[in-house]
């Protein structure tokens, strides 16, 4: 019988010799998952974490296949992120967000003087059509979803278009969630070097 595990982890390093990096990643992940979305002056408005604590256990260096484990928990980095149209859609603020925690209680407004900015929407060539505009929250969300339980987050979001502009006191849910996955990593030499910005991406 094939050995499916051992198999890819073959292919990876043979990958590898084609001046790539790559791994493999056991993680467990101790997260809010992704909150729906709501519309706002016809852009897809919501809200997302990413964990920032945790015990990782895993490195990656150029040519070098290796193999680990890490847990990963809050505190977390936390934006309100939005999709629009092309031509149509041109920024967003984020005026006010305040936070709620299911089982300990607590309720907190984010201080307001680091809000307020005004966020373009910026395309993606490899999505026509689509841009996307992301406001990641100064500091650190200090929740744990084991001890805090589900959050949420209530925010006041202007988006600005050709139309005019339109704003909304609107309500996200984030659920707490512990997934565990195993992930394959593979980065091409022309990723490593450097490609197009993804404006989805996180700012670390």
């Amino acid at each position: 019988m094939i050995n499916l595990h051992n198999l890819a982890s073959s292919l990876c390093f043979i990958s590898c010799l084609a001046l790539c990096s790559c791994g493999h990643i056991m993680t467990k992940s101790h997260t809010y998952q992704k909150s729906s979305v709501v519309t706002i002056n016809g852009a897809m408005v919501g809200s997302s974490v990413k964990p920032m604590g945790g015990k990782p256990g895993f490195a990656l260096s150029a040519m070098v296949y290796m193999a680990g484990s890490a847990t990963l928990d809050g505190p977390f980095i936390w934006r309100i992120e939005a999709e629009g149209n092309k031509g149509e859609h041109q920024s967003m603020v984020v005026h006010r967000v305040k936070v709620t925690t299911s089982k300990t209680k607590r309720s907190e407004w984010y201080p307001r003087e680091h809000l307020g900015y005004r966020m373009p929407f910026v395309p993606f060539k490899k999505e026509p059509g689509k841009v996307y505009a992301h406001f990641q929250i100064p500091g650190k969300l200090k929740v744990y979803p084991r001890t805090d339980g589900d959050i949420t987050i209530l925010a006041d979001v202007s988006v600005k278009s050709t139309q005019g502009t339109g704003r909304k006191l609107v309500k996200f849910q984030l659920q707490s969630d512990t997934t565990k996955d195993v992930e394959f990593i593979n980065l091409p030499a022309e990723i490593v070097k450097g490609a197009q910005k993804d404006p989805r991406e996180w700012k670390w």
